[in-house]
């Protein structure tokens, strides 16, 4: 395993904390100061205008709906320098969002209407952004810009991922000469050469971005949001990668598995599988999840050999532009996704909340899971102040995931108005983790499907325990025909969410 540098900087470190009056004349010394500031990180012109004009649009939205200058509003303002770049954050204690407040900005309507431009401007400024409702602490609007860098297909020659590359031929007698791997954590300096990895495997089609970008893969590696591990031949290539990807509201995922097409066929996949099991183990993990593509049934039977499975369905989880080269080089449609999940230690009994409705496939999947499962009656429990959860968009993949920790009176009406802002930022896919431990849930989700919200499974292990798992898919019509599902349980999980989707 690598060992960290004691001398290197740390992963995220603050760099300034601001609080500022809620008073549009001050606005400009702020910007000035976070210019400054960035423009020491390294930023250039062109990021550090992209950067205050987000900023700006951000905090004139703060002052102009949430504080009083009467009441003497402040807002907070802070900066985190990250190893691949800056994250902003704007904090406020204010009036909470109201669904009456107006509408947002529609780049497709001309007109003299320009409410909403400055949202929309921020979210298009910066490279990923997240709305954090807090309940009583308030809200806060996270901002990140990374640092300009070559990915590895401009290094690589822009055009070559136009074009499948061949299989390496095999030797006429069909055998394939012996290579030996070792399997490890990857090091700093081999990044790259899992960029290269991934690009041989997809081209640019790969859903995340930053995996083209080695100076944030061994970023996110120090940050620890991912344990990435590689398959070295004696000669010292690296001929795969496989990664687990750590949440701070998820279980760990396994993920980003790729094989040069050259060394297909060594069956190193396995042993990068056991890997990462060890590697969840010596962290204290109790499980895992994996997302299985529905494009080809590779990565499901795969799965099932590591021991993982089906519990849930992810559809239309990828855009259609995700390319497997030599298996799936085209794809007709939004890539589905099934859910699998694997214990790595006895699950205990679980007592669940659940739509009643739902019970007896919830009860078909944690039996699936090999999970004792018993069903609590209604409680009447009554609803906190108001809600606390979180909203992560995907502007790449339009998809927007979103977790409530804690359900308000105010649930319904905050629900409604995040919907209209990810329809208005063209937000296709949506995804909700409603926690199972609550009493609350059976009746929120209840909620949420006359909202037209759908039930697709459920996944274990959450930061709030077991989690139902709902979507809602906006403007986007499913061939479910396309879909290649392995498991008997996950084909029968199909078939109950397309009979919901059919009776909406």
């Amino acid at each position: 395993m690598t060992q960290a540098n004691p001398e290197a900087p740390p992963a995220v470190y603050e760099l300034a904390q601001l609080r500022m009056p809620g008073q549009i004349q001050l606005l400009p010394a702020l910007l000035d100061f976070a210019r400054r500031l960035c423009q020491l990180q390294g930023f250039g012109i062109p990021d550090l205008d992209r950067i205050e004009l987000a900023l700006e649009e951000v905090c004139t939205d703060v002052i102009a709906h949430a504080l009083s200058t009467e009441e003497g509003g402040v807002y907070d303002v802070s900066f985190h320098r990250r190893l691949d770049g800056i994250e902003i954050v704007v904090h406020d204690m204010g009036l909470p969002y109201d669904p009456t407040r107006g509408s947002d900005y529609d780049p497709g309507h001309i007109g003299d209407d320009l409410s909403g431009l400055g949202q929309f401007l921020a979210k298009k400024m910066m490279d990923a952004w997240q709305f954090d409702n807090l309940g009583n602490q308030g809200k806060a609007i996270r901002l990140l810009k990374y640092f300009d860098s070559v990915n590895v297909g401009e290094a690589h020659g822009e055009h070559e991922a136009e074009v499948p590359q061949d299989q390496a031929p095999s030797p006429p007698d069909g055998a394939r000469p012996e290579i030996r791997f070792s399997i490890r954590r990857m090091q700093a300096d081999e990044a790259i050469e899992v960029c290269r990895c991934i690009y041989d495997c997809y081209g640019y089609s790969y859903a995340n971005e930053n995996v083209y970008y080695p100076e944030r893969v061994v970023a996110m590696n120090q940050r620890g949001q991912l344990a990435s591990h590689v398959a070295v031949s004696d000669s010292g290539e690296v001929g795969g990668h496989f990664a687990l990807i750590l949440y701070e509201d998820l279980p760990a995922e396994i993920g980003i598995a790729v094989t040069k097409k050259k060394f297909r066929g060594h069956g190193f996949a396995r042993q990068l599988g056991n890997a990462l099991e060890a590697d969840a183990r010596d962290r204290g993990l109790d499980g895992l999840q994996v997302k299985q593509v529905t494009a080809h049934p590779f990565t499901q039977k795969f799965s099932a050999k590591l021991g993982f499975r089906d519990c849930g369905l992810l559809l239309a989880h990828s855009p259609k532009s995700l390319s497997f080269k030599g298996i799936a080089d085209q794809l007709q449609q939004r890539n589905s996704d099934v859910i699998g999940f694997k214990f790595l230690s006895p699950p205990s009994d679980r007592r669940v909340h659940a739509p009643a409705r739902h019970r007896d496939m919830i009860g078909r999947l944690y039996a699936n899971l090999g999970a004792p499962v018993a069903f609590a009656e209604p409680e009447s429990t009554v609803a906190a102040p108001r809600t606390v959860m979180q909203t992560r968009v995907h502007t790449l993949r339009a998809l927007a995931e979103m977790s409530v920790s804690v359900y308000g009176g105010d649930f319904i009406p905050v629900m409604r108005e995040e919907l209209r802002r990810l329809f208005i930022d063209e937000i296709r896919v949506i995804e909700i983790y409603l926690s199972l431990d609550d009493p609350l849930t059976p009746a929120m989700a209840e909620a949420l499907e006359r909202m037209g919200f759908f039930f697709t499974g459920i996944l274990p292990q959450t930061r709030r325990g077991d989690a139902l798992v709902m979507q809602y898919l906006h403007g986007i019509q499913l061939d479910f025909s396309r879909l290649v599902v392995v498991g008997e349980v996950a084909q029968s999980l199909l078939e109950y969410v397309q009979a919901q989707i059919e009776l909406r």
